[in-house]
């Protein structure tokens, strides 16, 4: 099994070599078969990783230890599920799923229906009648897809060369190292590969941009191509860290989900440059600025994902979430410097083309305030950056290493996430390239009067923090800011109308109401973020089986102490009583777990979630006299944390829903979207302010004004003259 490994492993390694090679001097020369050649050779690699991975995984749920891989990771105690989840938790096998993961999206790109992509980069190859032929991909496609081979031979090269996941144990082995204990949660289960896809889609975006260098082709064309990957990314990104983020709260017994971690930085610092990155795409597709920004984060936020692998990998920076010491992070560090040199060299070539079509326009346009929020976000990620690498600056300059707290990121977070809540409150009720209207203004002093309501239930409602009370009034004028702009595009015309709404929401405005659902989840996540942060509470206490005690307006009894015995732990729980008011709430059971192959203790922690907030409760051990000691803590809001979370992937996936599909495929090319896009690119100046929507048409009738654009003629394509 280990050789067949070692060759699936070289097949991929050789096929995506010579596809990246294949499919950039076949577009370069117009070679077709070259190009499907390179395409095939993809194909192989692609099925490679998957064979390799799917043999490792094997090795582990068999407990092979013949593999190195397995007797580190795996034990015959270990539960089935775990065993498989080893996959990605070392260094060889998480670079493993990372690589299977960039080819699966790689050939998902190449393959997707060319309406789905809108529009190519560079025009479309001609047969020797002058028809464009759609029957093979088009040249652009082809070299954005040989960028993505290089990255991905990048990958299975260090698989072959550096981090083999194949390899043998030296000595025989009766009994593998087993799991970290911490790892054992269902959340290990999705979060690894979960974040490894988010890297691999954050390359298609890069690869788009690289190839709109490279080619010249630097209008909003490229932006529709890569804006859905980007989108895409950004969603997947995001859920990865909030299943970190879970995974930290319910399993390190600590009482917090974000402790502004090196790895975790890692992880946070290229989703707020993909933050960034959308908003500077609107910017350039709507009013046609921010062109430089718009393409440097979309290298940065790429090159941003290897110097996440290197935080991760290098041993440089100590972390719960790191793997163990290797050059393997060295290696993406080097990766990410080129990278960054070769963005800013073609950054330097192509300035003339990148030049904005004209000034920024009022204060109060639309442009403006998106201009703020991503200034907001990239002094957010830059503070991340210099508090993750300051224990390494501070040794080298120094001599001594010297880590910054979690204030140091809140004298940062606290004015730009206010600034961040400003901007999604006002943003949404302006206009690209001018101030806002009559009408918007009208909601604009009805949200500020919203806004201060809220300010005031806050103060009512016992919040005692100035802070609590800015978050509050700035989220209602957010809701209501979101309010009006709903109800003023509906009535201007710019989505359509709420009937249409009512009867087939899929298509009536997805990109206004997926953006209004993604800024309502940010509005619940600064809310559960804000009051877990200001209101939270934590108190430790000792008590006997029977005893009492009264804290956080809760009687909190501890009924008993029971314990069980499993084939690889031994568990203890504490059955502690929470009432409130004389009325039993709830009955919950932390424990303590001893791992017999580890030999360690590890706290399960037990937790009572209301919308009002979390009882949190630790149990850290007992003493032979019948004491036990416990940890309580109270977090505000919680569980509107997780709902903005939730509400955030709803509006992704409405924005990415496919709701164009029928008509797109019957017109075979060009979508609504695409064309209306086009025409505005066409007069960037003065078009790509104004609103251009086609009449309302019916469906056959739309079906045949597409169809006629069809630029193919139907005795051409049955082979007649």
């Amino acid at each position: 099994m280990r050789i067949l490994g070692e060759i699936c492993l070289l097949a991929a390694f050789v096929g995506s070599g010579f596809a990246a090679f294949a499919c950039v001097a076949g577009a370069a020369r117009s070679h077709r078969r070259v190009r499907w050649a390179g395409g095939w050779a993809a194909g192989v690699s692609v099925l490679g990783l998957g064979a390799a991975s799917a043999i490792l995984a094997w090795a582990l749920y068999r407990r092979d230890f013949t593999f190195a891989y397995a007797a580190q990771y795996s034990s015959r105690l270990l539960p089935a599920q775990y065993a498989l989840s080893a996959l990605w938790v070392g260094q060889a096998g998480s670079l493993l799923v990372w690589a299977w993961l960039l080819g699966v999206v790689a050939l998902v790109y190449r393959w997707w229906p060319r309406s789905h992509d809108l529009r190519p980069l560079a025009p479309r190859a001609e047969s020797r009648h002058g028809v464009a032929r759609r029957r093979w991909p088009d040249s652009s496609r082809d070299v954005v897809f040989g960028i993505l081979m290089a990255c991905l031979c990048f990958l299975t090269a260090v698989l072959v060369f550096a981090a083999d996941p194949m390899e043998g144990s030296l000595a025989p082995v009766r009994e593998g190292a087993g799991l970290s204990p911490l790892l054992q949660h269902p959340a290990m289960l999705i979060h690894p590969p979960v974040v490894f896809l988010g890297y691999a889609l954050w390359t298609v975006p890069f690869a788009v941009a690289v190839a709109a260098l490279a080619s010249g082709q630097l209008d909003a064309r490229w932006v529709r191509q890569a804006r859905p990957w980007v989108v895409a990314a950004w969603c997947v990104s995001g859920v990865g860290i909030l299943l970190g983020a879970d995974w930290a709260y319910e399993e390190l017994g600590w009482g917090g989900y974000w402790g502004w971690d090196p790895v975790e930085n890692g992880s946070l610092i290229p989703w707020l440059t993909g933050t960034a990155l959308i908003h500077a795409l609107l910017a350039w597709q709507h009013a046609g600025v921010l062109k430089k920004t718009s393409l440097s984060l979309t290298i940065a936020t790429f090159a941003l994902c290897n110097f996440a692998t290197f935080l991760t990998r290098s041993g440089v920076f100590s972390s719960l979430h790191a793997f163990s010491t290797s050059p393997l992070g060295w290696l993406f560090l080097g990766l990410m410097i080129g990278l960054s040199s070769g963005g800013v060299a073609g950054l330097v070539w192509r300035r003339a083309a990148l030049a904005p079509q004209r000034p920024l326009g009022s204060a109060f346009s639309r442009e403006a305030f998106v201009l703020l929020a991503t200034v907001c976000l990239l002094l957010l990620a830059a503070a991340a950056v210099v508090g993750t690498l300051s224990v390494a600056l501070s040794s080298l300059i120094c001599g001594q290493a010297v880590a910054v707290g979690p204030s140091f990121y809140n004298q940062v977070l606290i004015p730009t996430g206010l600034t961040l809540l400003l901007t999604t409150a006002l943003a949404p009720l302006l206009r690209w390239g001018r101030g806002p209207s009559e009408a918007q203004k009208k909601w604009l002093i009805g949200a500020a009067c919203a806004g201060g309501l809220a300010a005031a239930a806050a103060v009512v409602c016992g919040v005692e923090h100035p802070l609590g009370w800015a978050v509050a009034g700035l989220a209602g004028l957010a809701l209501a800011a979101l309010a009006g702009a709903w109800i003023v595009d509906g009535t201007q015309g710019k989505t359509p109308p709420f009937g249409r709404f009512r009867h087939s929401p899929w298509r009536a405005g997805r990109r206004q109401y997926a953006g209004f659902l993604i800024h309502l989840g940010l509005i619940c996540l600064a809310v559960g973020v804000t009051g877990s942060s200001l209101g939270k509470r934590q108190r430790e206490f000792t008590l006997r089986e029977g005893q009492t005690v009264e804290w956080a307006g809760r009687t909190i009894r501890l009924a008993g102490v029971k314990q069980r015995e499993l084939p690889d732990k031994l568990i203890g729980e504490a059955v502690l009583e929470i009432s409130r008011g004389g009325r039993l709430e709830a009955t919950l059971a932390p424990a303590q777990h001893y791992h017999r192959l580890q030999e360690v203790w590890t706290s399960e922690v037990a937790i009572q979630s209301t919308w009002a907030g979390d009882f949190y409760t630790i149990l850290h051990g007992g003493t032979e006299d019948g004491q036990w000691y416990l940890s309580l803590v109270e977090n505000p809001l919680m569980r509107w944390l997780w709902l903005g979370g939730v509400v955030m992937v709803v509006g992704t996936a409405v924005r990415l829903w496919p709701s164009w599909r029928k008509s797109a495929r019957q017109a075979g090319g060009q979508t609504p979207d695409a064309a209306r896009d086009e025409r505005r690119d066409e007069t960037p100046t003065s078009n790509s302010l104004r609103r251009i929507v086609p009449p309302p048409l019916s469906r056959a009738r739309e079906r045949r004004r597409w169809a006629s654009a069809d630029p193919v003629p139907r005795t051409e394509e049955r082979g007649k003259t």
